[in-house]
């Protein structure tokens, strides 16, 4: 119970005044203060983790939700190849392509193959009735160039004058063109590769290390059959690790084309039921010198020359090189169309020798 304390206030007249005396209670007084200061700074310090929490989580998310486009979806719902002018040197969306129908690809794998005799396109070869089937080897390039007053690659330039002319080719690869160092390369060159395929052209097998098979890999030429399917199974394998899909390479060229073919080569095709696609026309793109004598016109007179003296057409060799790419279009209008020459698939011809399996 609280006390009553007399005061005596000056001018000796008395009153009286309440006070709290009770002492316990008076030093209870600072520690309940410090609960409750304590209690607020406690609720307010849980406000600002949230809040850090939930900014946090907004940040990540719209890092890595991607846009959503014109049509409504995002970029992981859309299964078209980017657009060929699209050379935006911003990181790249990793794009989900749908696996292609490959009707070309399995139009050949449909084929009659007994398995005991090697079947394709032979050096020896003449007739193909005034046709002519474009190759590329030693890609993918994506070395870049200036075409037409704008920047694009080699292999990229190719594809677009094959598709202003409505034209199919084959391009053999070399698995150590396929080798990247982070994603972004990768999906360049997945990019290119399913461009390939959706603009109707062949993928083959150019060997990984670009070896002359005849001169031997590792042991000089003598039983070297597990070397020789290696450069080409690892191939394979690189390939489909970058699309996310098998693409069977049954169209096989090894490096050098006809002199770097070995008995052995052909035993392992037999075995693998693929094509050995040979040719009888070579550009000597891969000689080009800009001041000798296979400039651009040199190579452009030879290859008129060439189409000159043997009219019953075939397959022509050329490579994923920065002056082919620049020198393609006249070709195509100045020489081989403007002769006669039909440009057909390679399919096509395969399918007329061996016709399709009963």
């Amino acid at each position: 119970m609280a006390k009553i304390v007399k005061i005596k206030s000056m001018g000796n007249a008395a009153w009286y005044k309440d006070k709290i005396a009770d002492s316990r209670i008076q030093k209870k007084l600072p520690e309940r203060d410090l609960k409750l200061f304590l209690k607020k700074r406690t609720i307010q310090a849980r406000f600002f983790v949230l809040f850090l929490t939930l900014s946090l989580f907004l940040f990540i998310y719209c890092r890595t939700v991607p846009p959503i486009n014109k049509s409504g979806t995002t970029a992981l719902q859309t299964a078209v190849v980017p657009e060929e002018n699209n050379k935006s040197k911003d990181p790249i969306v990793h794009t989900h392509y749908p696996v292609p129908a490959l009707e070309n690809l399995n139009a050949i794998m449909n084929l009659n193959y007994p398995g005991d005799q090697l079947q394709g396109v032979f050096w020896g070869e003449h007739d193909f009735n005034h046709s002519v089937y474009l190759t590329f080897d030693d890609g993918p390039n994506l070395s870049e160039i200036e075409q037409f007053g704008t920047m694009t690659t080699v292999s990229e330039s190719i594809l677009d004058a094959l598709k202003y002319h409505g034209l199919q080719s084959v391009f053999f690869i070399n698995g150590k063109n396929l080798e990247y160092s982070n994603s972004h390369e990768k999906d360049r060159l997945k990019e290119v590769l399913m461009r390939m395929i959706n603009e109707g052209h062949l993928i083959g097998n150019h060997s990984y290390h670009h070896h002359n098979l005849a001169q031997g890999i590792f042991n000089n030429g003598l039983n070297d059959s597990e070397e020789i399917g290696r450069e080409f199974t690892l191939t394979q394998t690189v390939l489909d690790e970058i699309l996310g899909f098998s693409y069977p390479l049954v169209l096989v060229r090894p490096p050098y084309a006809e002199p770097g073919r070995t008995r052995n080569l052909d035993q392992w095709l037999i075995q693998e039921r693929q094509y050995l696609i040979s040719l009888q026309f070579d550009s000597y793109d891969y000689a080009y010198k800009a001041d000798g004598r296979w400039n651009e016109q040199g190579i452009m007179n030879r290859m008129s020359e060439l189409l000159d003296d043997d009219k019953k057409g075939g397959v022509l060799l050329l490579h994923e090189l920065e002056n082919s790419a620049l020198m393609l279009p006249d070709l195509l209008d100045k020489v081989i169309l403007e002769k006669g020459y039909e440009i057909e698939s390679m399919e096509s011809l395969l399918e007329k020798k061996y016709g399709r399996e009963s």
